[in-house]
């Protein structure tokens, strides 16, 4: 067994949760139940709250924060006490890094098309420099699929020998409580009569599907679910006031899954991902379908359980999308918190 440290850049407990964040958290959780004591710690800045762990040691050191401690204080951990970096959310410090990387995927360079404002040609900027500091100076590589792994290996020429997939998992929504008051505030829906959807204005989640599919079924209620100007972008849009859409904006985990379980199908029509967890989670809630366009890494991740759209073709029809060849609970054995821990642990001790 290795007698390598690996210090964890525990940064994310103080970032807004997204999949990646939940990613790291729930990989971590599970890991904690299989590691030896003092192969692993959670580094973070000062003041961040973690959970409990048994076997994980949590270090709170520096005195920065966001990703100013992420590029001085984390390194300058690493090297005082001579440890390994595990670094879980795409981001690793510029110098002084050596050890393990995590890259959910490289949107920000297969698809600069998505990142046009300001904010986003930034943000792809920093992005795509990071991935590039990822491929030349960490010593293996972990993603979240083999469709990310092989464009890892694409675009920046990492040999897919050093790039190992640790996947998403679901049952973090085992622990959720469904909240259906959510079904009193929204009487226009019927258990099984809506499309649900959760939705932002990053391109690849590619909202302007869900609309057009709306209005092209006047007689069928989409509901989506999701925080930003939704509804003002429906109007630049020319899809606004459309009577069958509720905009219910940020939804409790507990409202998600009450949706998830009562919806009629589960509506994910991505450009772009590196896995998309959302679908997942809607059918370990009990979504009896789920729709996802047709791209590799959705082919990947939800196999014959998942009905597909052809975006190529289709923009916005739900009547002509061919049902799944599989119950959509059936993908939930594949993936497993805990298998991915032992595979983690493999990597950690190989």
């Amino acid at each position: 067994m290795s007698e390598t440290v690996w210090a964890v850049d525990g940064s994310f407990f103080a970032q807004r949760l997204s999949g990646i964040q939940r990613y790291s958290i729930e990989l971590l959780a599970a890991l904690d139940r299989i590691v030896p004591p003092g192969l692993v710690e959670i580094v973070t800045p000062q003041g961040v709250e973690t959970p409990l762990y048994t076997n994980i040691k949590t270090v709170p050191f520096g005195t920065h924060k966001g990703g100013v401690w992420q590029q001085l204080d984390y390194p300058r951990y690493l090297k005082q006490r001579g440890a390994k970096g595990l670094a879980t959310c795409n981001v690793i410090p510029l110098f002084g890094f050596r050890g393990i990387a995590v890259v959910h995927d490289v949107c920000y360079r297969a698809r600069p098309d998505f990142y046009t404002d300001p904010r986003g040609r930034l943000s792809a900027a920093w992005h795509r420099l990071q991935y590039r500091c990822i491929a030349k100076r960490a010593e293996r590589i972990i993603t979240v699929s083999e469709f990310s792994k092989s464009e890892i290996t694409k675009y920046y020429g990492v040999p897919a020998s050093e790039i190992e997939v640790v996947y998403n998992a679901w049952q973090q929504m085992e622990r959720i409580t469904p909240d259906d008051s959510i079904f009193a505030a929204y009487p226009q829906l019927k258990a099984g009569a809506y499309y649900f959807s959760m939705a932002n204005l990053l391109k690849n989640k590619n909202f302007p599907w869900v609309l057009r599919a709306a209005k092209a079924r006047p007689d069928a209620v989409f509901a989506i679910a999701g925080g930003g100007s939704l509804a003002a972008q429906a109007e630049r849009l020319g899809l606004a006031d459309l009577p069958n859409v509720l905009y219910l904006g940020y939804v409790s985990d507990g409202a998600a899954k009450a949706l998830m379980a009562r919806c009629r199908a589960f509506l994910f029509p991505t450009l772009y991902e590196g896995f998309g967890i959302p679908p997942l989670e809607a059918a370990a809630c009990g979504a009896p379908e789920i729709i996802v366009s047709d791209t590799p890494c959705m082919r990947e991740v939800y196999g014959p359980s998942a009905a597909y759209i052809d975006l190529a073709v289709n923009h916005g029809d739900v009547d002509s999308i061919t049902p799944a060849q599989a119950p959509a609970a059936a993908v939930l054995a594949r993936y497993s918190w805990d298998r991915s821990a032992e595979k983690l642990l493999q990597i950690l001790t190989a």
